[in-house]
């Protein structure tokens, strides 16, 4: 079975910290963004998968390799001008030639990618698009759905007026390749705003279909914060650390060390060579590989990235902090952002702020 994984977006919304990276390849937990729907389309039988790439496209392909670490066949697509989402698979249509699956490669999805396709063909429709419960429709596509599943109302981001459905768009999809009919060969196209609405104006039989499995939008810093928790809560288990004051789901890879003293409140992920130091609190965060902790600096309900050192003494609340950064002593961060190589000077007080260097 085939699939095709979007991956080519710049992470508008989550700059500074897709300056130097693809949003595909912001961490969740220790792995990148599209680690998550890889493993999940190929432990659910896709084993031909085509990533369509565009921005800082070397980087993706050099992380995601040639496919040998999946067990899969993957290959690259580059759009060299954007196309949408729907011009991406359009560009791609030779390698398709069946009944085949899209998801997007910069939002976590660990889902059952199989229930859905085997839903899809008991159906017999041209198209189903996998549906999950928000508590804004405004910020997605929705559906009205009659007791077949059958989508009899679509509209793409409505007004909060204008919303007559809590059931969002997922982006990932299955799809006839008789749908790529309806997709210019010269021009961008989105499914969402312009294929769907074409195939239901048509009568064709779209159906949409509850996610079996998990997904969230990282689309901002704190959705990134907190899809990073929902991973820790599922993978992550409670452990006990000499010294160390520990509770609630942890996820400490090798090589990371925890002083005494130190009190860590799960959900906590501490990547490899992350130093917690003495009396330092880490509640509902991730640490990354290769940053420091000073003794006495607080973190919570925030993620610190790789390379980092946040001071002795300094706090960090609903923030992230980017790679290579340096948070001095006695700062303290509140619902902040901080882009990769900046340095908080000491004893200073940050909130609802942006630090970042231009963009290169």
């Amino acid at each position: 079975m085939k699939a095709g994984v979007l991956a080519g977006g710049e992470g508008t919304r989550l700059k500074p910290l897709t300056f130097r990276r693809p949003k595909p390849l912001i961490p969740i937990a220790g792995r990148p963004c599209i680690d998550f729907v890889l493993r999940s389309l190929i432990a659910s039988g896709f084993r031909e998968i085509v990533i369509t790439t565009s921005y800082m496209s070397d980087r993706l392909i050099k992380t995601v390799a040639d496919g040998l670490d999946y067990n899969a066949s993957i290959l690259y697509s580059f759009e060299g001008t954007p196309a949408g989402t729907a011009g991406a698979v359009r560009r791609v249509a030779n390698f398709i030639g069946e009944t085949f699956v899209v998801a997007m490669g910069d939002v976590l999805a660990d889902v059952d990618f199989r229930a859905m396709y085997d839903f899809h063909r008991e159906r017999g429709g041209v198209a189903t698009i996998a549906l999950t419960r928000v508590t804004d429709p405004t910020q997605y596509g929705i559906a009205a759905i009659d007791s077949r599943g059958r989508i009899v109302k679509f509209r793409e981001k409505p007004r909060k007026e204008e919303a007559f459905s809590d059931l969002a768009n997922a982006g990932i999809y299955v799809l006839e390749p008789e749908v790529l009919e309806f997709i210019p060969p010269d021009q961008p196209f989105d499914f969402a705003k312009d294929v769907f609405p074409k195939l239901l104006s048509k009568g064709l039989p779209v159906y949409g279909k509850l996610l079996d499995g998990f997904w969230n939008d990282i689309g901002r810093p704190k959705d990134l914060w907190r899809a990073s928790m929902e991973v820790v809560r599922r993978e992550g288990r409670e452990m006990s650390i000499h010294g160390v004051d520990t509770s609630g789901p942890l996820i400490i890879q090798p090589g990371a060390e925890v002083e005494r003293e130190a009190i860590l409140r799960g959900p906590v992920f501490l990547g490899r060579g992350a130093k917690i130091g003495k009396g330092c609190t880490v509640s509902n965060a991730c640490i990354y590989e290769d940053t420091t902790l000073e003794p006495g600096a607080r973190v919570t309900n925030s993620v610190v990235l790789e390379r980092s050192r946040v001071g002795a003494r300094s706090e960090i609340i609903d923030s992230v902090v980017s790679t290579n950064c340096t948070i001095e002593a006695d700062c303290r961060l509140a619902a902040s952002l901080i882009g990769d190589d900046m340095t908080i000077t000491a004893s200073s007080r940050l909130e609802n702020a942006t630090v970042s260097p231009p963009p290169e």
